[in-house]
């Protein structure tokens, strides 16, 4: 049986992340690990790490899945550091070693952090050991913090792709249907301004945000059948309306001038 500390610190990882990914987890030592010593076998029927003497066939590491598939995006990285941390200030005394990453932090080195040189390199998952005491064995209700462990901090915005470009049509005109008059640039009657065709001007904006990120093209969420084809259609009215959305504009569907200054000229969030 693995000690119960272990078996909470799984049950707190899995509530903490209902999502992660648990096919690297691990308990009882597989073939790789029965050849040699390791706290992963039992230490009675196995070739243990170490062996206390008492009737109880014991397991005294656990490995964790290094992908947490978290949403707000904290890591195992996170995890093992908060957990090294607690370790170092005695808040989880149960705990003999981590390793991850070719890391290894010991509690007989103070949980300084040391290179590991094992075979395993321990990169798709964290392996936690228990400390080899009759307390670590049997203590229950433990608490591995993980509530301390919030959203990160969120990345700050960058500049919109550049260089930037001017709004190429005459004040008060946009890029809208073709049945709406002479102001509403379509791109069905290639009509030129500034020294292009209105289809190549709505092209340039539609791949400026490709270029912001937005999932806009052949096959994409936005412009899935024409593409940037520089048409305006009810693809690229739902496309520009998204964008309208999200840059806290007026969601009309057609491409004025602040609606084409958005793309070039706020950051990207």
């Amino acid at each position: 049986m693995v000690v119960p500390n272990l078996d909470e610190a799984r049950d707190q990882l899995n509530k903490r992340f209902p999502k992660r990914d648990t096919r690297s987890d691990g308990s009882i030592g597989d073939t790789s690990h029965q050849d040699s010593p390791s706290s992963h076998n039992p230490d009675l029927t196995g070739l243990p790490e170490y062996r206390d003497g008492d009737n109880l066939d014991e397991v005294r590491a656990r490995d964790f899945d290094a992908d947490l598939r978290d949403p707000d995006g904290v890591t195992m990285e996170q995890v093992v550091q908060l957990w090294v941390t607690l370790a170092r200030s005695g808040d989880l005394w149960w705990v003999r070693y981590i390793i991850y990453k070719r890391r290894i932090w010991h509690r007989r080195n103070g949980f300084a952090t040391h290179t590991y040189t094992g075979s395993n390199p321990h990169t798709t998952h964290c392996h936690v050991n228990s400390d080899f005491t009759q307390a670590a064995d049997t203590v229950r209700g433990t608490n591995w913090r993980l509530d301390q462990l919030g959203k990160p901090t969120p990345a700050p915005p960058r500049p919109a792709p550049g260089p930037a470009v001017a709004f190429p049509l005459p004040s008060g005109y946009y890029f809208g249907p073709r049945s709406g008059g002479d102001r509403s640039v379509s791109g069905y009657y290639r009509r030129k301004f500034n020294g292009k065709s209105d289809r190549q001007w709505l092209a340039m904006w539609t791949k400026q945000l490709t270029r912001r990120g937005w999932p806009a093209g052949k096959g994409k969420r936005y412009l899935r059948k024409n593409g940037h084809d520089g048409q305006y259609g009810p693809e690229h009215r739902e496309l520009i309306k998204a964008f309208q959305a999200d840059q806290g504009l007026n969601r009309d569907g057609l491409l004025g001038r602040k609606t084409w200054d958005a793309a070039y000229r706020n950051p990207v969030t």
